[in-house]
Parts: C-alpha cells; sequence; structure tokens
C-alpha cells in the first residue's frame, strides 16, 4: 500500500533537492523521511532516484544558461566535463626542491645583511 505522502514527498525532493522542503511539501517530519528510508530499501531506492532526476535538471538549466550567456556557468560545466583540460592550473613544486629554493633565498638575505652590516662600519 502506497503511503499517501509519498507522492507529494519524492516531487518536492526531485525539484528542490531538500529533504526539509520535501517533507514541509508531504506534511511529515524530516525524521519520519529518513526513518522510512532506512526501513524501505524500495523507498529508498525511489528516494535517490529523485534526487538524481533533480540534478539531471538542475544541470539541464545550468546548460540552457550557460548557452544563453553565462560564461561563469559554461566554465563551470567544462571544468565538470573536462577537468583535465579546463581545470585551474597551478605550478606544483616537490617539497625537496621548495626547500632548496627556500634554503638559496635564507643564504641570499643573510649574505645582504652581511653586506649592509659591513657598509654600516665602514
Amino acid at each position: 500500500m502506497k503511503r499517501q505522502w509519498e507522492k507529494a514527498f519524492l516531487a518536492a525532493l526531485e525539484n528542490t533537492g531538500s529533504v526539509t522542503a520535501a517533507a514541509e511539501a508531504a506534511d511529515i517530519s524530516r525524521v519520519r523521511a529518513y526513518e522510512l528510508r532506512k526501513l524501505d530499501p524500495a523507498f529508498a531506492t525511489l528516494w535517490d532516484q529523485a534526487l538524481e532526476t533533480g540534478a539531471d535538471l538542475l544541470t539541464d538549466e545550468a546548460r540552457r544558461r550557460a548557452f544563453a550567456g553565462s560564461d561563469v556557468l559554461l566554465m563551470f560545466l567544462l571544468k565538470g566535463l573536462q577537468p583535465q583540460k579546463w581545470r585551474e592550473s597551478r605550478a606544483t613544486i616537490a617539497p625537496t626542491e621548495l626547500n632548496k629554493m627556500i634554503e638559496v633565498e635564507l643564504q641570499r638575505i643573510a649574505k645582504q645583511k652581511e653586506v649592509e652590516a659591513l657598509e654600516a662600519v665602514n
């Protein structure tokens, strides 16, 4: 027997991605929704499907907006689809190499201070 609130809950979950909003739409508590998810594998599957469908709808809307002129959304979509190509590239330095660079810089600073101290005496 289907629970009367279940259809409203799943529809709201799909549309909002929010368990709180879905529980309010179905007039049940969030706690009760999570309890039933845990106890009823079929309901848990429908819950997951609602979230997945909602995510697909959101992706479709993001694509629509990206193609309509949102450069920010376009970049997010590209980074998600091809992260190896569109990710922010940052040069990485191995810790040992970084330590060498720091040591060289510290030596340069120490030498500079020695020169300045000698010049101040003369």
